[in-house]
């Protein structure tokens, strides 16, 4: 049988899209979507816009025939596929190969919340026109791998929080991925804590990313990151990039070069670094170092270089918990506007000496506070 409303759904739970479905305001089967065990698209079937589409569909766990849906010529309905099957908790796998994304310029959390979903088949010709995917497969947590390159976007701009809390995911790929245009990537893999392998990261193109807070952070079983290339100098945020990845002892940024970077708080916080090594990077914006360093035990050797640290107004906990710190090297300006210090140097008993100007406590509002556990004589 045909709906004289476009869908029906069946005796057995599978909702039938089988014509027109005008869904401006709200997709019109939303009452019954806890009724919803499938999806079937028929030949013809067309909605007015792909966002939210299924979204909430808590029992579905098989999508058939989306190859048919479509939306009608000249709609703006294509181009937004935002959190189209978002919380379908129970659905692990979906075929995306035969369905048109020629328009999609934003799937926002598509697949957010999917905690079941394991296998995504990818459209054949990709995203091509794909600007906006935050959140994409943000909680799916069953998801094992993914090949980035065969999501075909090379327009993509915004991948934050991309597979944030995959925590079941292990590898990623990204060799032959165009990333040319991205300019955040900000809490991309959090708490993505079994991670462990994440091929082709080398040749990443990250010279137009801005934001790469969180990228890295919580990865705990990341114990390789091959990023000692990436061109890093549109970046101004980059607080708790690899913060939290406990198995991330070997970390080269010497040839980085960051002279936009405005924020650096929590960094590094909490890896087993021995050695930083950052003389090369040429910043004279930061304003925030805040627990940058913050649980680094392992950390002996901070090199700066002449690095300009004189725009820098927070750094409170900066090397707090560093009890194996030995030299911190800098020979530029220091932090000599700081306000916010206390436990700058926290528990850093193996510090003997702080470089002659590398921070001046005159503006402090927590100056005796910077002094708490440093052997060293501070100003």
């Amino acid at each position: 049988m045909r709906s004289d409303k476009g869908w029906y759904l069946d005796d057995g739970g599978t909702l039938v899209v089988d014509g027109f479905v005008p869904c401006a305001d709200e997709v019109p089967w939303r009452q019954i979507a806890d009724q919803v065990h499938a999806v079937s698209v028929q030949s013809g079937a067309q909605v007015e816009r792909l966002d939210r589409l299924f979204a909430g569909f808590l029992h579905l766990t098989a999508v058939d025939g989306l190859e048919n849906l479509t939306c009608p010529d000249g709609s703006a309905g294509a181009e937004g596929a935002s959190e189209m099957f978002a919380g379908c908790s129970k659905l692990r796998r979906i075929d995306l190969s035969a369905f048109d994304t020629s328009r999609v310029r934003s799937a926002w959390g598509m697949f957010q919340d999917c905690r079941e979903l394991r296998e995504v088949v990818l459209p054949a010709q990709g995203f091509p026109e794909l600007r906006e995917a935050g959140g994409m497969f943000r909680g799916c947590r069953r998801l094992h791998s993914f090949d980035f390159a065969a999501l075909g976007a090379p327009n993509l701009e915004d991948a934050s929080d991309f597979f944030r809390m995959c925590t079941w995911l292990d590898e990623v790929s990204f060799v032959g991925a165009r990333t040319g245009r991205l300019v955040t990537a900000e809490r991309m893999f959090y708490g993505c804590c079994n991670l462990e392998r994440i091929t082709g990261v080398d040749g990443l193109q990250t010279g137009r990313i801005e934001n790469l807070s969180g990228m890295f952070r919580f990865c705990a079983r990341l114990s390789q990151l091959d990023c000692a290339l990436w061109d890093t100098a549109s970046v101004r945020e980059a607080s708790f990039l690899f913060s939290g990845c406990s198995s991330l002892s070997q970390l080269d940024v010497s040839m980085w070069r960051m002279p936009r970077l405005q924020a650096a708080r929590g960094m590094f916080s909490y890896t087993p670094i021995e050695r930083a090594n950052l003389a090369g990077w040429g910043t004279h914006e930061l304003i925030d170092e805040s627990y940058m360093f913050d649980g680094c035990a392992l950390l002996r050797e901070v090199a700066f270089g002449t690095m300009d640290l004189s725009g820098v107004l927070r750094a409170q906990g900066m090397f707090d918990g560093c009890t194996a710190l030995e030299r911190i090297a800098h020979e530029g300006r220091g932090m000599e506007n700081i306000r916010n210090a206390a436990r700058l140097f926290f528990g850093c008993k193996s510090l003997a000496h702080v470089p002659d100007g590398f921070v001046d406590l005159t503006q402090a509002e927590d100056a005796h506070r910077a002094r708490e556990g440093c052997p060293a004589p501070l100003p």
